[in-house]
C-alpha cells in the first residue's frame, strides 16, 4: 500500500458472515431468522456441519451446502469493499440505523445496503406506489400529491419503478422535501435505467434502499 492510498475498510467477522449467509442460495430473510435464532450469529451458523443444518426447518440438502461454501466469505469482503468504494453503507439489524419498524416485521432482511442517509424525521412516511402505465393525469395527481406530503414534513417512500413511482420521488424532490426509494434490484443496478438521474438525486435528497446486493437485477 502506498503512502498515499486510502486504508483498507475493516468490517467485524459477524457482518461478514451476516452477507456471506445472506449470498447462499435458497436463503431469503425467514430462513436466514431460522438460522441466527437457531445458531445465535452467523458466524455460529456457517461454522456448522451440513448433518447439523439438515436439522432445521426448511434446510434441505441444496441449501445446506450452500451454506457450507467456503467461498461465501471471500465474496461477501469484496462485495462489503465494494460497497465502501461506492460509499453504500451495509446495516445489520443493530446498526443504529436500521428503521425501526423494519426490524418489526416478520422477514425483516438481516442486511440492508443503503446509498444515502435516513434520519430520524423519516420516521414520519407514506408510501406512494401506483401503476407503471399511468395516464398523464395519475402522474400529475401523485407528483402533487407527493410534494403536498413532502412540504407537510413527511418523507415520500416510492419503489422507483416506472410511472406513479417515479412521479411521486419526483414531487418530493421539486418541493424540497425527502425521498426514499425501495428497490427490488441492487443500489447499483438502477432499473429502469432511464431512472438513473433520479436514483442519483433521491440518494441526495433521502436514501436508496435494498435487501439485495449490489449487482442484484
Amino acid at each position: 500500500m502506498t503512502p498515499d492510498s486510502p486504508p483498507s475498510p475493516e468490517f467485524s467477522d459477524e457482518l461478514v458472515a451476516l452477507v456471506a449467509l445472506s449470498l447462499a442460495a435458497g436463503i431469503g430473510p425467514k430462513l436466514q431468522s431460522a438460522l441466527l435464532e437457531q445458531f445465535g450469529t452467523a458466524c455460529e451458523t456457517l461454522s456448522q456441519t451440513k448433518d447439523v443444518l439438515l436439522t432445521v426447518n426448511g434446510i434441505g440438502p441444496k441449501t445446506a451446502t450452500s451454506i457450507g461454501n467456503k467461498d461465501l466469505l471471500d465474496e461477501a469482503r469484496l462485495l462489503l469493499t465494494e460497497c465502501h468504494a461506492l460509499q453504500v453503507d451495509v446495516l445489520d439489524q443493530k446498526h443504529r440505523d436500521y428503521p425501526q419498524r423494519l426490524r418489526e416485521i416478520c422477514d425483516s432482511p438481516t442486511v440492508l445496503y443503503r446509498k444515502g442517509v435516513l434520519l430520524p424525521q423519516d420516521e414520519l412516511a407514506i408510501g406512494i406506489v401506483g401503476s407503471r402505465r399511468c395516464t398523464a393525469y395519475g402522474r400529475r395527481q401523485a407528483e402533487r400529491m407527493a410534494a403536498a406530503l413532502s412540504r407537510a414534513g413527511f418523507t415520500i417512500v416510492s419503489g422507483l419503478a416506472r410511472g406513479i413511482d417515479a412521479a411521486a420521488h419526483r414531487g418530493a424532490l421539486k418541493s424540497g422535501g425527502r425521498t426514499l426509494a425501495i428497490m427490488a434490484s441492487g443500489v447499483k443496478t438502477i432499473y429502469p435505467p432511464e431512472h438513473k438521474d433520479l436514483a442519483e438525486e433521491i440518494s441526495q435528497q433521502g436514501a436508496l434502499l435494498s435487501e439485495m446486493p449490489l449487482d442484484q437485477r
